[in-house]
């Protein structure tokens, strides 16, 4: 995870893998237990209706309503700063990192064999 997030940059300022880890794998590790409390609610009380007209599996919206939460927009003078000073990725990148890593999310949205969303080599923790 150190090399996958170092290999991110924001404004060409890379993000610090290090500083990031406990971040990072806490990320990658609550979407990981989310998505399998999910899947055992559904397993117990069955599977939803899918909202209409929207063509996207309940298994998508999931990932797309993990992504919405960092939806965000940063001056670059405050990404400068959160570069520096936050122990978390940026936003951006608190999705993509985590969501690349999820087999579930590349078997979900039918993502091919080593596209930027579904690289062969995943990080995995637990």
């Amino acid at each position: 995870m150190v090399e996958q997030y170092g290999n991110y940059s924001i404004n060409k300022e890379p993000v610090n893998g290090i500083h990031t880890l406990g971040e990072n794998i806490a990320d990658n590790g609550g979407l990981k237990a989310a998505y399998k409390a999910y899947v055992n609610w559904i397993e117990k009380n069955g599977e939803d209706s899918t909202l209409p007209a929207l063509g996207m599996t309940n298994h998508q919206l999931f990932f797309v309503g993990f992504a919405q939460v960092w939806c965000s927009v940063r001056t670059p003078e405050s990404s400068h700063e959160g570069i520096i000073t936050d122990p978390h990725s940026p936003s951006r990148f608190r999705v993509i990192g985590t969501i690349s890593n999820s087999r579930e999310f590349s078997e979900h949205f039918g993502c091919k064999a080593d596209a930027p969303m579904n690289p062969r080599h995943k990080c995995e923790l637990w």
